[in-house]
């Protein structure tokens, strides 16, 4: 970013224009957004010194995996790969860790996988702890990044149609002198004058005007409700409630409890992996570290957790009182 792009106190020298059509700083840019809010999805607590909680957290969802590992006495948490033979279930059982901030590379096994067939080399490194994002090792990445390329083809469009709703119609002309009075005529109007063609046969004949305001309208709305659709898609991915409903008509309790149902899956999975990893990381390292949901997340399981109980008392109230005792009469 150029020095225009700081901010220094005045505002007139701040570049604030936005290069819509720059395709890739805008994609970069939904991206990094994306990222900024998702890096507080999960808690951590008893963190040493050496490992901040967001760049842990952005590490893990742009890699979909890290390596817990003690390097010159202390504890990181670092991306990297893995070799080595791989156990029973072809799983790698070394991460290897390049980072000249501490002095180069770092191989270790991966004590929450099982030793490989041959464990004469394995035994022999240091130990590590793989914390996996979710269970294949993703990361959120390729999911960020496809909705920020719809995102950003989406607002090239909306751009477009704002762009051309300024022309309300299209005006067409054969000749020099249609073309002078037409030009005259838009003038006037931008001046705030009603003025009147040069001449009866231009107005019938010669110049014509296509009418495209209505046409320009709807597909502004129907951007607009697409980029809705998309950021709403892409909330909903991450676990979060964002309704909108492109069918413009009620929605019954039953098809909002069914998008409820699909807003919690992956970020269980994501804290499942967390959870499991600082728990070896925790026997491994002798700390005593700690991970949850994170405001918004926490607060949306409180909510399906009152829905759920209030659906289950419902069911109970629509019991009949002493059902099953005046079944067993019947029977007897």
């Amino acid at each position: 970013m150029g020095s225009k792009s700081r901010y220094t106190g005045d505002w007139s020298a701040m570049d604030c224009r936005c290069d819509i059509l720059d395709k890739r700083k805008s994609i970069y840019n939904y991206v990094l957004m994306m990222f900024d809010r998702t890096n507080q999805m999960f808690e951590y607590k008893g963190l040493p010194d050496t490992i901040p909680a967001h760049m842990l957290e952005l590490y893990l969802q742009i890699n979909g995996h890290i390596g817990w590992l003690e390097w010159n006495g202390k504890l990181y948490a670092l991306p990297g790969g893995w070799g080595g033979a791989p156990d029973p279930y072809y799983r790698p059982t070394i991460y290897i860790v390049a980072n000249p901030a501490l002095g180069g590379s770092h191989d270790c096994k991966i004590v929450n996988h099982l030793p490989p067939f041959d464990e004469s080399v394995w035994s022999t490194k240091p130990d590590c702890v793989l914390m996996r994002n979710d269970t294949n090792m993703r990361g959120l990445f390729y999911l960020f990044s496809r909705y920020a390329t719809e995102l950003s083809e989406n607002d090239i469009s909306i751009r477009s149609a704002q762009i051309n709703s300024r022309q309300q119609s299209i005006i067409a002309a054969s000749t020099d002198r249609e073309i002078a009075s037409a030009r005259a005529y838009i003038k006037a109007l931008e001046d705030g004058k009603l003025e009147a063609v040069m001449d009866q046969a231009m107005a019938t004949k010669g110049i014509r005007a296509t009418n495209v305001s209505v046409q320009s309208a709807n597909v502004i709305i129907q951007l607009i409700e697409l980029q809705q659709y998309l950021k709403a898609s892409w909330y909903n991915e991450i676990g979060l409630n964002a309704n909108f409903n492109m069918k413009r008509e009620y929605l019954s309790e039953e098809e909002l409890m069914a998008q409820t149902d699909t807003l919690i899956p992956l970020i269980d999975d994501m804290l499942r992996c967390r959870k499991e990893a600082i728990e070896v990381v925790n026997s491994t390292f002798g700390t005593s570290i700690s991970v949850d949901k994170n405001s918004a997340w926490e607060n949306k399981q409180k909510e399906l957790e009152t829905e759920q109980e209030y659906k289950e008392a419902q069911v109970e109230s629509t019991k009949p009182e002493g059902g099953a005792k005046e079944q067993e009469e019947k029977d007897e």
